[in-house]
């Protein structure tokens, strides 16, 4: 584990030495207009890539939820509650308010399972 930590410790510290020498040579030796036009590209660059995370996780998470929904409804027997309604009941149980945990934790998940009917 110290060793990992170590080698990581070294490659962080050649990459920022590599970045700050890099950057030195290009302003010593580059002409202004490239470095100028270099460091637009990167910011473009930057702001396109946070713009596609961004739709992309708005998206991602879109269809997750519809996929779960189409999966829980899949699962539900007829005329099963949803597990979210058992859960909010669940949490309004007087027990779970008062924020004291279960005598026994496997009867109380064995409980939960027997009323959702199904576990994961």
């Amino acid at each position: 584990m110290i060793r990992r930590l170590f080698w990581v410790g070294v490659g962080v510290t050649v990459t920022v030495v590599v970045v700050v020498k890099g950057r030195q040579m290009v302003a010593r030796y580059a002409p202004q207009a490239v470095v100028d036009r270099a460091e637009d590209l990167g910011r473009d660059v930057s702001r396109r890539s946070g713009t596609f995370l961004a739709t992309f996780r708005r998206e991602f998470a879109t269809a997750r939820d519809a996929r779960e929904a189409e999966l829980v409804a899949a699962l539900l027997a007829e005329g099963q509650t949803h597990p979210d309604d058992v859960r909010a009941a669940r949490d309004v149980h007087p027990r779970h308010a008062a924020g004291q945990p279960p005598v026994d934790p496997e009867a109380a998940t064995r409980a939960d399972e027997d009323e959702l009917g199904y576990s994961f």
